[in-house]
């Protein structure tokens, strides 16, 4: 299934003690999951004003209809189209 990264400001998120920080994040990426059926949230990245969310979805255009019904305010979402690693072997 592909994965996504939709990008959310959180203006303050750096700001908070990381306990809040991670209920915040949590609270703001669960709502979408749960009430998409086939949307998988799998992660999160905070930075000081950012949040990234990390979600596997049948398609990028589901995704978005579904933040529209969720009403969660987004800035970009992205397709990930690979992924690497330091220690990825070399070919």
């Amino acid at each position: 299934m592909p994965e996504f990264v939709i990008e959310k400001d959180m203006i303050g998120l750096g700001e908070l003690p990381p306990d809040e920080q991670q209920q915040t994040a949590r609270q703001s990426c669960s709502a979408l999951h749960n009430v998409a059926p086939g949307i998988e949230w799998v992660q999160s990245y905070l930075t000081p004003n950012k949040v990234y969310c990390v979600y596997r979805a049948p398609s990028e255009q589901i995704l978005r209809d579904y933040i529209k019904l969720s009403g969660t305010q987004v800035v970009s979402i992205s397709e990930v189209h690979n992924i690497i690693r330091p220690s990825a072997p070399s070919g």
